[in-house]
């Protein structure tokens, strides 16, 4: 919500000084070019300044995962990764339900056997990505989920690459798959990197 204010306030302020640039410029009588040339370069100089903070503090706000649910193609529940202290659900129903909601659209709506990628609700989004072997679902409180698209479909690669042959044949303990541990926890700290 703060970021949101932030960028609302630098557009009405970039809005207004480059209506202020526009009056100096044009409607404003100067004696001389001289200060005609200072007036313009102090507009020109502050929008430059309000732009380039308004580019800093859209760059600078994250993309936060609050959930991430690592499922089998056909919905079983790997791992889940939350930024909570406690879930305050029960992981499994959250699994089966997006895993209803995507057999629903297929069978309902998709001839081409296309599968779900997102969901918006209004205060969140739940962006999902597929491999062979491995479904990530991640729940986003953030109205900017396009940064979070590929960083979600390198972390579906990169899970399929290193542990999609024992992901596929996963017998149901965690264990056998604690490895991928290490790349949701980075993905859901915002730190991952391929």
């Amino acid at each position: 919500m703060e970021k949101d204010v932030k960028v609302g306030t630098l557009v009405l302020m970039s809005l207004s000084i480059f209506a202020a640039l526009v009056v100096t410029a044009f409607v404003v009588p100067f004696e001389d070019t001289l200060t005609r040339v200072f007036f313009v370069g102090l507009a020109a100089a502050l929008a430059s300044i309000n732009v380039a903070g308004f580019f800093m503090i859209w760059r600078s706000s994250p993309t936060i995962i609050d959930e991430i649910f690592l499922m089998t193609p056909a919905g079983m529940l790997l791992k889940h990764y939350t930024r909570r202290l406690r879930p305050d659900q029960d992981e499994n129903i959250m699994a089966g339900m997006l895993t209803a909601v995507q057999s629903f659209i297929k069978e309902s709506f998709d001839e081409r056997g296309g599968r779900l990628k997102e969901i918006r609700f209004e205060n969140y989004d739940i962006l999902i990505s597929h491999s062979r072997s491995v479904v990530v679902a991640a729940i986003i409180s953030t109205k900017k989920p396009e940064r979070l698209r590929s960083q979600l479909r390198q972390v579906t690669e990169e899970l399929e690459e290193r542990f999609g042959e024992r992901l596929t044949k996963w017998s149901g303990d965690k264990a056998e798959i604690g490895d991928v541990d290490h790349v949701m926890k980075q993905l859901i700290s915002g730190k991952y990197r391929r």
